[in-house]
């Protein structure tokens, strides 16, 4: 709470808006467009029902109503933001926006609520789609008949306080949780208001609108393939993260499977990030070697760790879930004795307090796989940091597997 959070939020949807008026700009056109299909589909059903009377009453066979005549839909503005959380209005977004559009709040909790408390469920499985922009049927009993969207592209962006987190990682192991990116960063230090940095939001918005000119629709997509290097690299970031997420279980297990596909979009939104730097009107290159390293390293240094900080903190049995993930990493990395820095700061990826870092010890100790350690003399003479003996059978199971 307090964070600052939502005003940088704020700052960065403002630079979408001159993009998103720009869109509605042509509404009008598209509104006039509308009206004349709505008429004559209206001209041509009057005109059908005509004929139906006269083929009746000759005892002739009725004919077919045209299909320009059961023209329904309802007019869609463009847009590239929605804050409406509901699927079946969401729906309506997506059929009349063909370059996607993405859930944009401040607070996500009334998202994550929206996902049971109205429609039992159901829309959990639509937004589970929507993270490879599958198809999906809408069915309401609002609505005359199902809605078929080839392309339910929908992205979610926003933030959420700490103790509203487990709604969204706890529940239901559908593989929501994993399809998230997190960040969870520490507090920054207090910077003067005298000392602020300039930020460059024209270039910002120009390098945006390229970026959009260039990404096409979902039924004709922006395609783009690695180079040999590219894809060599991956290749063996695959290997690497096959075999650790072997030794991975639960939520943290399915966000490594997730790593997959998530190291290629990130390689592919840096990718369009560094040819949004020119101007040239030349066309988007192949994802390249640095574009692949600085993604795997991004996902690996920096949104892996946030993830395994909101994962373990969120859980509804967070001791015990602390204490197996401590465990595994005790087993992996073979050491000897630790403190409870180690275990706070390397085996729990700073989810927890020292408080919290305790209950986890004492959970490992009644398990037997620590033993506290005779406290010493420090090095000034004071008294030392708390230390406890792994269990050596940790050990051995590494060396046998």
């Amino acid at each position: 709470p307090s964070s600052g959070k939502s005003p940088a939020l704020a700052m960065a949807r403002r630079l979408l808006d001159p993009i998103q008026d720009d869109l509605r700009e042509r509404d009008d056109e598209r509104r006039r467009e509308h009206a004349t299909k709505v008429e004559q589909a209206r001209l041509l059903s009057d005109k059908w029902k005509g004929e139906c009377e006269t083929a009746l009453d000759k005892g002739s066979p009725v004919p077919v109503i045209p299909p320009e005549a059961i023209f329904d839909e309802a007019f869609v503005a463009r847009q590239l933001v929605t804050s409406d959380p509901t699927v079946e209005a969401l729906a309506d977004v997506i059929s009349g926006n063909p370059q996607g559009v993405t859930i944009w709040r401040d607070e996500l909790s009334g998202w994550l609520g929206n996902l049971s408390r109205y429609s039992g469920g159901s829309d959990r499985p639509h937004y589970l789609e929507a993270w490879a922009a599958a198809s999906v049927t809408i069915n309401r009993k609002s609505r005359k008949g199902p809605l078929y969207l080839p392309r339910f592209a929908v992205g979610i962006i926003g933030t959420l306080q700490p103790d509203r987190l487990s709604e969204a990682v706890t529940g239901a192991d559908d593989g929501m949780s994993a399809r998230f990116l997190y960040t969870w960063p520490a507090a920054p230090q207090y910077r003067s208001i005298l000392e602020q940095r300039y930020v460059d939001h024209d270039g910002a918005q120009s390098r945006l609108r390229r970026i959009f000119g260039a990404a096409g629709t979902v039924d004709n997509p922006l395609v783009m393939v690695p180079s040999p290097a590219a894809l060599a690299l991956l290749d063996s970031f695959l290997n690497e993260l096959h075999g650790e997420s072997g030794r991975q279980e639960g939520l943290e297990a399915g966000f490594l499977g997730k790593g997959r596909g998530t190291v290629v979009r990130l390689a592919g939104v840096l990718n369009l990030l560094r040819w949004s730097e020119g101007e040239s009107p030349s066309p988007v290159p192949p994802i390249c070697f640095d574009d692949m390293r600085d993604a795997a390293g991004l996902w690996s240094d920096y949104f892996r760790p946030h993830a395994q900080a909101a994962i373990y903190r969120a859980g509804r049995n967070a001791q015990d879930r602390n204490a197996r993930r401590a465990l595994r990493w005790l087993a992996t990395e073979g050491v000897a004795e630790v403190s409870r820095e180690d275990i706070r700061r390397d085996a729990l990826a700073q989810a927890v307090d020292a408080g919290g870092a305790d209950l986890t010890i004492d959970r490992l100790v009644e398990a037997n796989v620590l033993r506290a350690l005779p406290a010493g003399v420090g090095p000034k003479g004071g008294r030392p940091a708390k230390r406890w003996a792994v269990n050596p059978s940790l050990s051995e199971r590494k060396a046998d597997a």
